[in-house]
């Protein structure tokens, strides 16, 4: 029952998949899809070079990949999965952040803020005097380019930034000390409920908590994003019948397995939309 299927990208979407898996493998005793979430750059290179034929993506794949998955002829599907968010987090320790501006999340990883903004008091008068301390996943990861380019940074960071491999490391770093905030995903973010606290950005109208009902209005657009999956249709369909049938629940019932791992989903017509474009019967 072992797959021959395997997921690398994204760890954003990653609890998708593994609330998929678990499903399905209830009647399929052993099945187990390879997982290797290393973000969405290095997974989209495992898709153009078909070493992965199922491939999550906190971001749209450039023209530049296109044009490598084009070159070694490998054929694949976009597929929309969920809405979702790129929140700030603080430890639950934490007891006098409640949210900052926009401008204040720019400074906060800005490089020219290396060695000199150390301390909360420095963020805004009335914060404490407690060191100050930067987090989230780093470049190879979707959200690290997202959250920069969309707070003004274009990839660029602090210097004394600390960056890890998944979101929940950043948030067990960020547990840990009362000092210390980190960027990630919303789903993420909800998963480690009790270790950490979401922030609120105050855009410039006030304060925005990101959450379901913010994130469809609008008010948290800055920071609110799609995530994909991209499958290689060819490569599942000549994996084994099982593979290709859990690829395709993934497909039809992606709103459950979103809803689960505590992303947004789509409007139905989109999932819909996704059924129909998606041909993977063996």
């Amino acid at each position: 029952a072992s797959a021959e299927l395997r997921y690398a990208g994204s760890d954003t979407l990653e609890p998708v998949i593994e609330s998929a898996q678990i499903a399905f493998a209830r009647g399929r005793p052993g099945y187990k899809v390879q997982m290797q979430a290393t973000g969405t750059s290095s997974g989209l290179r495992e898709l153009c070079t078909g070493r992965a034929a199922l491939v999550g993506a906190s971001r749209a794949i450039k023209p530049d990949e296109v044009k490598d998955c084009a070159t070694a002829n490998v054929q694949y599907v976009e597929v929309p999965m969920a809405l979702d968010a790129v929140v700030l987090v603080v430890s639950a320790k934490n007891n006098w952040l409640k949210d900052l501006t926009f401008a204040e999340v720019a400074s906060l990883y800005a490089p020219a803020s290396s060695g000199k903004l150390m301390s909360w008091k420095q963020v805004r008068a009335g914060f404490p005097d407690i060191p100050l301390r930067t987090s989230g996943v780093g470049i190879k990861h979707g959200t690290f380019s997202f959250f920069l380019e969309n707070i003004g940074l274009k990839n660029f960071i602090r210097s004394d930034f600390k960056d890890f491999a998944q979101h929940s490391e950043t948030g067990s770093y960020v547990a840990a000390d009362a000092g210390n905030i980190g960027f990630m995903s919303l789903g993420a973010a909800k998963a480690l409920d009790g270790q950490v606290r979401i922030l609120g950005i105050d855009f410039g109208t006030g304060a925005v908590v990101p959450s379901t009902e913010s994130v469809l209005a609008g008010k948290y657009d800055k920071l609110a994003r799609t995530v994909y999956l991209y499958i290689n249709q060819p490569m599942v369909t000549k994996s084994g019948a099982q593979d290709a049938e859990f690829a395709k629940t993934l497909v039809t019932d992606t709103e459950k397995m979103v809803n689960f791992a505590g992303l947004i989903p789509l409007r139905t017509l989109q999932y819909q939309e996704n059924a129909r474009r998606v041909s993977l019967a063996k």
